[in-house]
């Protein structure tokens, strides 16, 4: 059996995109640019907030992404109540499952270091992941396996001991770059054609069929 699992967040443990685009629109209201539509968001989002900052700004305006993302973005980020963010139908469950059977669970994202601390005192708190690995300066995000590897560490196991399950491209090349076996959910921001192309090849539908494939690594 596997000794722990690694979660991406957002469209992985939490449905986030609603917040993500409000938060966006938010701050290109701001700045003076054109607002975006939640399927552009959908498109933009699992490569961090400086790449979704980029792609949200217009072409003429994307030199400017680090100070947006810096300066309009994040605070207005920092400040989001959440209060469109939902969890998963049947994550509880599977969560409860993987500590019932003595597995860590660990969670690394792209998003920044505050804004998934504030997720994991909230809508997160019952959960009690092991570690929230979140982006942060001077490491590189997802696919570049860094922050996996050094969760891997924090979490005591070998990355043949453990699974990364994400619902994005990104997701599936973390953990082959980090050498680890992986489960891609559908019910997150890409779909199934994104993610075999970026080389899936396991796939979970619904919490309670990954909570199966997991229990059986």
């Amino acid at each position: 059996m596997i000794k722990a699992v690694i979660f991406d967040l957002d469209g992985t443990i939490l449905n986030t995109l609603a917040d993500l685009n409000a938060c966006m629109n938010a701050a290109l209201e701001e700045y003076g640019c054109p607002k975006i539509t939640t399927e552009q968001t959908r498109m933009f989002v699992g490569h961090g907030g400086l790449r979704y900052a980029e792609l949200a700004l217009p072409e003429d305006k994307r030199a400017q992404a680090e100070y947006f993302y810096r300066n309009v973005y994040c605070p207005i980020l920092f400040q989001c109540k959440n209060e469109h963010t939902k969890l998963f139908p049947r994550e509880k469950e599977c969560m409860d499952a993987l500590k019932g059977a003595g597995i860590k669970t660990a969670v690394v994202t792209n998003k920044s270091q505050q804004a998934a601390d504030v997720l994991g005192r909230t809508l997160l708190k019952d959960f009690s992941f092991d570690v929230i690995f979140g982006n942060r300066d001077g490491i590189p995000v997802k696919p570049d396996p860094t922050s996996t590897r050094m969760v891997l560490g924090e979490l005591g196991v070998t990355e043949r001991e453990a699974v990364f399950v994400g619902d994005g491209d990104t997701d599936v090349q973390t953990a082959h770059n980090a050498g680890m076996q992986s489960v891609s959910v559908l019910w997150g921001y890409r779909t199934k054609e994104q993610l075999l192309a970026a080389g899936a090849e396991r796939f979970a539908s619904t919490f309670d069929e990954l909570k199966e494939i997991l229990l059986s690594l």
